[in-house]
Parts: C-alpha cells; structure tokens; sequence
C-alpha cells in the first residue's frame, strides 16, 4: 500500500492582505588591516570591490526565489547596500535593505543580499587575504504585516559596539561646532558652553557612518579633485555635538534612550529637521536630537548603549 506524503510546500499567502514592509539585514566580512586599506585606496587587482559586492548584492536579491526554494516571487521596490569600514579595523560591515508592497516579508531578499555582497568581496580579495572570515549575517529589523515590527535585541542595543568619535560644540548658532576633548551634559539643558544648549533640541547626534557615506558620494563624483584638493567632511561641520559609530540613529524611535560614558543619558526627541541653509549639514537628512535625561562628562571613546522604551 503506498502512502502520499508531502515532504515540502510553500505557505499558502492567497488570503493575506497586501501591505508596504521592509527588511534590513546585517553582516560583516573580518580580514587583516593591510587588506582594508586595499580597499580603500582601489589597490585589489580585480577592480572596485564595493562597487562590484553592492551590485551582486542586488542583482542577487531579485533572484532570492530562484536560490531559495519555497521563498514566494516578490517584487522588489527598492534594494540598497551599504558598507562600514571603521577607522583602523578589520572588517567590512555590510547592510542590506529590502522593501516592497507583498502578501509576505522581505527578510529572505536583505539575507540573501548580505551573504552574495559578503561572497563577493571574498571573491575580489582572496588572492591577498585567504584568512578572511564572514560572520554574524542576521536579520536586524523588519517592518509590516500582520506580525508587525521585529527589531532584533542587539539591534536595540547597538550591538554593544557603538562609542563616541568626537565631542563638538560652538559659542553661537549657524556656525559648524569645533572638537572638543570632553564636555559637560546639564540636565534639562544640554551641553555647557553650546550655543544650541537649552533650547528644545538640547543635544545633536551624527554617525560617523553618515559623513563617510558623503565622502563616499563626493569622490564618485570626482575621486582626482577630492584628493588634490584635500576635501574633508569633519566633526562639528553639520552643527552636531556628537559624532556616534556603529549605531544606526535615524532606525531609533522617539523616546529611545543613549547612554553616554558612565553617567549620562538622553532621550530622543527629534530625528532630523528642516533645512535652512545649502552647504553640507546632513544633521537634516541623518541626524537626530536629544534631551538630556541624566547629565555627566562626555568624551571621545566612550561607549554608547541604546535602550528602547
């Protein structure tokens, strides 16, 4: 007597409701120093190697459905890739974003993403780094759908690894803010000596991911003149107080909180705002702001943590 037993099936999504979600995943690829400063300065033989890995990284989450089995044809709005490579580190951090209107997630799209950009610049850099290693791809966040919102936990936290790259402050407004070694956070107030203290957006955050990205952008546009000119996005030229690394400010929600070095704490209150002037102040476009909760002193290196409420 033979008996028909369905192994494998792809879940049944014809009743759900269409609706807007999108996914972000995460990943790093760890290799020796010299190998990222390749990187940087274009010096792997087979050519550009992030603008090759972020083109495979889309190309390969449109054929998601083709690598993986039971994963539903969906169609993709947007794709974007974007890397980290932290000053003096040893690894490419890799972000991939997917979105669209479906029946179903996008998670599977950013995963897939992530591995194929981490495959690739493997592939461009193994001939000068065969000990290169990929790790930690995960899923960091997804959004819609009757499940809602997910944020992974060490999402929330900034993974543990986010710091204070520079403290910055200025004596009167509409000016860029100047490094500073430390300063002092006033409860209710802001940062002491700061032209924006006290003021309804008392403290201003910017990654540093951010003024990379610009960078990035600008030397696209012109890689001989950005050098020969020695063009520099710096701390403080957007006006912001704090440069941040390895938390993504714009994904928090008003209320989260920062905590700053050993004593202070902020809430945020704002993300980005509304332009003023030309020039590049990217606090509108990427930055957030922030009341200050607990105060203390604030200076390069401390640790960040992020807790949502």
């Amino acid at each position: 007597m033979s008996e028909s037993v369905e192994r494998v099936h792809m879940v049944d999504v014809t009743t759900k409701a269409e609706t807007e979600r999108e996914a972000v995943a995460k990943g790093k690829v760890r290799m020796a120093p010299a190998t990222i400063e390749l990187i940087r300065r274009g010096g792997i033989e087979k050519g550009d190697v992030l603008t090759v890995a972020q083109t495979a990284g889309i190309m390969a989450a449109k054929e998601t459905p083709r690598l993986i089995p039971l994963c539903h044809p969906l169609l993709l709005t947007n794709v974007g890739i974007e890397f980290y490579l932290p000053e003096n580190g040893d690894f490419v951090e890799i972000t991939a974003s997917a979105k669209g209107v479906g029946k179903t997630g996008f998670e599977m799209e950013a995963l897939v993403a992530v591995c194929v950009s981490a495959l690739t610049i493997y592939d461009m850099c193994k001939a000068v780094d065969r000990s290169m290693t990929i790790e930690e791809i995960h899923l960091v966040k997804k959004s819609g759908g009757k499940s809602g919102t997910y944020i992974a936990s060490d999402y929330k936290r900034g993974g543990g690894h986010g710091k204070v790259v520079a403290v910055c402050l200025s004596g009167k407004r509409g000016s860029p803010k100047k490094p500073v070694s430390q300063g002092l956070l006033k409860e209710g107030y802001g940062f002491v000596g700061d032209a924006h203290a006290g003021s309804t957006r008392q403290v201003s955050l910017l990654a540093i991911e951010t003024i990379n990205k610009m960078l990035s952008a600008l030397e696209d546009i012109n890689p001989s003149r950005m050098r020969s000119q020695g063009i520099k996005v710096n701390p403080g030229d957007s006006a912001e107080n704090l440069v941040t690394e390895g938390i993504e400010l714009t994904s928090l929600g008003l209320g989260t909180q920062i905590y700053v070095g050993e004593e202070a704490i902020l809430e945020v209150t704002q993300i980005g705002k509304k332009f003023h002037r030309p020039g590049f102040y990217l606090l509108p476009l990427e930055g957030i702001f922030a009341r200050v909760i607990r105060g203390g002193v604030v200076k390069p290196g401390d640790a960040l943590r992020v807790e949502l409420t």
